[in-house]
């Protein structure tokens, strides 16, 4: 009789108090997936902009690397042409080290005449018909710049202009160079950047992060120009509310004025 009087006596959950019992639950699991989403969200917009940050300083070193052959294998200041725009650069660099030189000659006697259309070189084999060329005499430090017109043998350049000036030996100027020379632009297009060698273009990296480049010069003569600051901006392009992450950076060219 005692066990029966018990069970009737137990009460059981009520409807309403499992209908709470199952709100709470899901209020309790909602504000867990929501925690969960949101800490998702940060760690996500984390890792994109450390993905960005590390792509940026990459080619920040990209493009130093570039613009520090802006005048490789040529006289001193023939290295930028142009500074008027700020979204390029553009420079010459001998690229491939094209370079011969004049027989050593006596003093007084020219290496270059005026009017010559040819330059007795020790070997031309590695120039060829259309090649930009600047011909220097490093001991006056004097320059011209011409091209190729015709096919070089292994001891003459025949040359598109007349020379405009003699390139005599002195006694302390024993030979004359003669360099080829690239025109290269580096430059923004849309999310590339891109390269153009004499005209001839190609794509460095294509990134959709990248937002804006642009180029600064120390002087405002190009052949003076010795130092070229480079600033990058990059978005993440899933979430461009983030703002902007930039990336600034200075370099001093090697073969300057």
């Amino acid at each position: 009789m005692q066990s029966r009087n018990n069970l009737k006596n137990s009460k059981g959950a009520s409807l309403i108090e499992i209908l709470i019992g199952a709100a709470l639950g899901v209020l309790v699991l909602g504000a867990v997936i929501s925690i969960y989403i949101k800490e998702d969200q940060v760690i996500s917009r984390e890792s994109e902009e450390t993905d960005i940050r590390a792509k940026g300083r990459h080619l920040i070193k990209f493009l130093a690397e570039e613009i520090r052959m802006a005048g490789f294998g040529l006289p001193p200041g023939m290295g930028v042409i142009d500074i008027s725009a700020v979204s390029s650069v553009t420079f010459r660099s001998n690229l491939f080290d094209v370079r011969t030189t004049t027989p050593p000659g006596s003093e007084g006697t020219n290496a270059v005449a005026i009017g010559a259309n040819s330059i007795t070189v020790v070997d031309g084999s590695e120039f060829a018909d259309g090649d930009n060329i600047v011909i220097y005499d490093p001991s006056f430090r004097a320059s011209e710049l011409n091209t190729v017109d015709g096919s070089p043998t292994s001891t003459s350049i025949p040359i598109g202009t007349a020379a405009g000036s003699d390139f005599t030996y002195s006694k302390n100027s024993k030979l004359v160079t003669i360099n080829k020379y690239n025109t290269v632009i580096l430059y923004q297009d849309g999310a590339a950047i891109k390269k153009s060698i004499d005209g001839t273009v190609s794509t460095l990296i294509s990134d959709s992060s990248i937002s804006s480049l642009q180029f600064t010069f120390d002087s405002g003569t190009a052949a003076d120009v010795a130092k070229i600051g480079i600033s990058l901006e990059m978005v993440d392009p899933n979430d461009t509310s983030e703002g902007v992450i930039e990336f600034e950076s200075d370099i001093a060219l090697r073969n300057s004025g």
